[in-house]
């Protein structure tokens, strides 16, 4: 039997590899768009993190709500907050204890900054709960639209880059399996 030289494999060649190797690319990326909003929340909002995070669960908390009753685009919201009778048309839940519990934060660290947030109108605070107050409308109208802005090009340079993909097809337990091999 004769074996011509091309029938023979080179191993060498023939290993496949992680054609697209994106995870530092991917990586830099979403540090990029996390330290643009940090600097955006102290610049802009002039809060520290933790209020942002307590803002955030105040107005996660109203969207869960709103979306009960069907979702809605981002001008049906911006319109929503600019009624304000809407916002407190629905009891209020959200109280200093379960944000406190929530972010895993002391009760007076959330106090102190949700009455801070509430002076400056950010949150509306009073005995039935806490909930969104009359100037967070400046909040999404500007820093809300600038953040899908900042989101939005983080997703494009994960889809050139090939980043999306990896990130959509992402399994835990293969994740855990290549942490093993190295």
């Amino acid at each position: 039997m004769n074996v011509s030289e091309k029938n023979i494999i080179d191993l060498k060649t023939f290993t496949k590899t992680d054609e697209t190797p994106v995870f530092s690319s991917g990586l830099y990326s979403w540090m990029m768009f996390l330290i643009n909003l940090y600097n955006r929340v102290k610049k802009n909002l002039k809060i520290d993190f933790d209020s942002f995070m307590i803002l955030q669960l105040v107005v996660s908390d109203y969207l869960y709500k709103t979306n009960k009753n069907g979702i809605k685009n981002f001008n049906q919201i911006e319109q929503s907050l600019n009624n304000s009778s809407d916002l407190f048309k629905e009891k209020r839940k959200v109280n200093i204890a379960s944000i406190a519990e929530v972010l895993s934060l002391p009760r007076e660290t959330v106090r102190r900054k949700v009455l801070y947030l509430s002076k400056i109108r950010l949150l509306d605070y009073t005995k039935s709960g806490i909930g969104i107050g009359s100037e967070y409308k400046t909040v999404f109208n500007e820093f809300v639209a600038d953040t899908v802005s900042k989101m939005s090009q983080l997703i494009k340079k994960w889809e050139q880059d090939g980043s999306l993909k990896k990130l959509l097809d992402f399994n835990k337990k293969i994740w855990k399996k290549m942490i093993a091999w190295t």
